[in-house]
């Protein structure tokens, strides 16, 4: 059924920022709180894509949200188990086994699954009262042993974090999603302020984090050289005014075409920016961190 707080934007369905914070609205029951990961992840994926021989078509892309989709039992196990419960290594086993039981299915979205699943663990062990408890709660767990959890040289997002010496998706979540919280989040409502369309807030967000995250996909991929290209042909973007001017959608075409040729992916960028819509989902403007 579709949802009818999502309206027409172009040729994708998008939900809009939200008015009312989740955590204003009793009761936050896990179920809400897989809602509002599977919209951020599903907002992620539907944000417009520069036409291009690369990209994909709807069947692709009606594939990549149903696989989002299948994902949504998962983050409400995930919000169930934690809820209300200590941080604890036994907590930590717990959703190590429910994130591995899922990394099958998670095909392209295992960042995300790591991600987003931490904070809706953590936003359920607090009581969703604040975007910055979710993330410090989140960054405990990530924190704590697990037995079960892959060796970093059993994925390629570990092999570059270990080969390269940067933090990756095992680092963000440990310090608490600094990219999350002091570029991504910032960076969307600073364009929505300038009273730009939802569209071209959520693309301003992903273009500052591809102009500052260290990818561990993208290092996989082409190297230290790749990273640094999509860097900074990402801030070209940004300096040149952002997705929704006509300078910034000339430095995106030459953005897209680079990577295009390269065969890149920014996986890292999309988990961080589905982990920062999935707080502006649940807490809204009042989801703003000390610090960030």
């Amino acid at each position: 059924m579709p949802d009818p707080n999502e309206k027409k934007e172009g040729t994708a369905m998008l939900r809009p920022a939200p008015t009312s914070p989740a955590h204003l609205i009793p009761p936050v029951t896990p179920h809400l709180l897989a809602d509002l990961a599977v919209a951020a992840c599903t907002a992620r994926a539907r944000l417009p894509r520069v036409p291009d021989p690369a990209a994909p078509d709807d069947a692709e892309n009606g594939a990549e949200l149903r696989s989002i989709e299948a994902l949504r039992p998962t983050f409400a196990a995930l919000a169930e188990a934690a809820d209300g419960r200590a941080l604890d290594p036994g907590l930590r086993a717990e959703l190590g086994g429910l994130g591995e039981q899922a990394a099958a299915e998670a095909a392209g979205h295992r960042g995300e699954l790591w991600a987003v699943g931490l904070l809706v663990a953590g936003a359920a062990a607090t009581g969703c009262r604040s975007a910055y408890t979710a993330c410090a709660a989140a960054a405990t767990l990530a924190r704590l042993p697990y037995d079960g959890a892959p060796g970093p040289a059993d994925t390629p997002g570990g092999r570059a974090r270990l080969h390269f010496r940067v933090p990756g998706a095992t680092g963000q979540a440990e310090s608490g999603f600094p990219n999350v919280r002091r570029v991504a989040l910032p960076a969307l409502r600073e364009s929505r302020a300038h009273g730009r369309p939802e569209t071209a807030a959520r693309m301003d967000a992903l273009l500052t984090l591809m102009a500052t995250l260290d990818d561990t996909s993208l290092l996989h991929e082409g190297g230290p050289a790749a990273l640094l290209s999509v860097q900074m042909d990402a801030r070209d973007v940004v300096r040149a005014g952002g997705y929704d001017t006509p300078g910034g959608r000339a430095a995106l075409d030459r953005l897209h075409a680079r990577m295009r040729d390269s065969g890149l992916t920014p996986r890292g960028s999309h988990a961080v920016l589905s982990a920062a819509l999935f707080l502006d989902f649940t807490f809204g403007t009042e989801g703003r961190t000390p610090g960030a």
